[in-house]
């Protein structure tokens, strides 16, 4: 598997060295462990500490772990060296069931109604019923599918080796537009009424009108740009070459902040009024205040967090490098 991984990862062209002992990969998904353990689904509580955000309790998932989304009442975890999907109790923090899916698991997203997981090397996104915890529909996308959002009405997934993202109707479970966007396009979600992409290869994000399905503008931002969230307000970026999160202002768009984060950052999300990213390199997750655009906590967590998510009124944190998820206090 890693072998393939990294012969497949000469295509795409892009190379980060030095992340990972003895290897030099390409924009994440991240290679799996050098080393494979084998984990169960138990859950190690550690102690709140009150004076500000901390991890409240670290859950044992599949192995290299990264996309993570909350939908259900539950949170759902893409596990991309396991081909499997872990649904966790977050009152309990407990792995309540393990969902089977493609090759390589890495986004997830929730309609309202399903859990959606591109399987990055299958060229397929998988529906998942949250309740009977099975597989649905297997649906088609481009090459390497990578990230997944729901705008309401339509699911989009980035695909990252042919430089489109994918229109899926979730009803009937199939690719209704295909629209061409950067260079590796990985990050994607929805805000201000538009669709958001990061490419990590242009070193910019493509602003997509959902109903057209054309970019209606191109924002340049740092370098290698990996995840992307919405505030209600503005649009966040994560950098991943820069350390760096970019804010953009969705009507004028352009970069109205820059706010310098820890080494490699990756998963970004909005909750509890602040914003969260996951900084791989620095195995910690920066918090930040959406108006004076600075870092307010650094939280230390598992080994590479890639996914981040809110949901249940706390920060979910996947580490690829640990094969755990973190919960983090808000407050």
């Amino acid at each position: 598997m890693a072998m393939r991984f990294r012969l497949m990862l000469v295509t795409v062209g892009v190379a980060v060295c030095g992340l990972v002992a003895s290897a030099c990969v390409a924009p994440p998904p991240t290679p799996p462990p050098t080393t494979t353990t084998t984990t169960s689904s138990t859950t190690t509580t550690t102690t709140m500490v009150p004076s500000g955000p901390s991890v409240i309790a670290t859950v044992a998932v599949g192995i290299n772990p990264q996309g993570v989304a909350y939908g259900g009442s539950r949170i759902w975890v893409a596990n991309y060296s396991s081909n499997t999907v872990s649904k966790i109790d977050p009152v309990s923090n407990t792995v309540t069931a393990t969902v089977p899916v493609g090759s390589s698991p890495y986004g997830v997203a929730f309609d309202g109604s399903n859990i959606w997981v591109a399987n990055f090397n299958s060229n397929t996104v998988s529906k998942i019923d949250p309740v009977s915890n099975t597989v649905t529909a297997t649906v088609p996308v481009g090459s390497s599918p990578l990230g997944v959002a729901f705008d309401g009405s339509n699911i989009w997934v980035t695909n990252l080796n042919s430089n489109t993202v994918s229109k899926i109707d979730p009803v009937a479970n199939t690719v209704t537009a295909t629209v061409a966007v950067g260079i590796n396009p990985q990050g994607v979600a929805y805000g201000g009424s538009r669709i958001w992409v990061t490419n990590y290869s242009s070193n910019t994000v493509s602003k997509i009108d959902p109903v057209s399905n054309t970019v209606t503008a191109t924002v340049a931002v740092g370098s290698s740009p990996y995840g992307v969230a919405f505030d209600g307000s503005n649009i966040w970026v994560t950098n991943f070459g820069s350390g760096t999160v970019s804010k953009i202002d969705p009507v004028a768009n352009t970069v109205t902040a820059t706010v310098p984060v820890g080494s490699n950052p990756v998963g970004v999300a909005y909750g509890g009024s602040r914003i969260w990213v996951a900084n791989y390199g620095s195995n910690t997750v920066s918090k930040i205040d959406p108006v004076s655009n600075t870092v307010t906590a650094t939280i230390p967590v598992g080994s590479n967090p890639v996914g981040v998510a809110y949901g249940g009124s706390n920060i979910w944190v996947a580490n690829s490098g640990s094969n755990t998820v973190s919960k983090i206090s808000t407050s």
